[in-house]
């Protein structure tokens, strides 16, 4: 059973963005994964788990071509969390016209909100923010293929 995190309201560049969570790691993990359209500019999501340990994913293009084909397109991480850290911080980045990334926005997610789960990121081209607002348009880590071994 699933549950959203964090949902994005305001800011074009990030409106729509749906953060859902599956239990499906075990209790010390978190997959992060992002999800988005093939025609989207590159979306980057940085993830300070403490001061040795940042962990960047990326969708998007590489010299000019889509990464994955199809409608839609993923990218995860997997990664060990540490009860004595309150918290993860998820920066947001986006590149503009095939330029340089820029910063959206930074989030705090307190540990014991996400560990022991996959986070699925849906995050919608700027056209279209309501695209993942239903839930059958999001994607949930069996349908992306993913299990607790990948």
């Amino acid at each position: 059973m699933s549950s959203i995190l964090d949902s994005f309201v305001g800011n074009e560049d990030i409106s729509g963005v749906v953060i859902e969570k599956f239990p499906d790691q075990p209790p010390n993990m978190v997959r992060v994964v992002i999800v988005t359209n093939v025609n989207s500019y590159t979306k980057n999501l940085t993830i300070h788990v403490n001061k040795d340990r940042v962990y960047t994913i990326y969708c998007g293009y590489r010299n000019g071509i889509p990464i994955r084909g199809g409608g839609t397109k993923y990218s995860q991480v997997s990664f060990e969390v540490d009860d004595t850290r309150p918290n993860v911080l998820f920066s947001f980045w986006k590149a503009r016209n095939f330029g340089l990334l820029e910063r959206v926005t930074e989030r705090n997610y307190s540990v014991a909100s996400i560990k022991g789960n996959t986070l699925i990121v849906s995050w919608p081209n700027r056209n279209n923010p309501r695209q993942f607002a239903l839930k059958q348009n999001r994607q949930t880590p069996s349908q992306l293929g993913l299990n607790i071994s990948n």
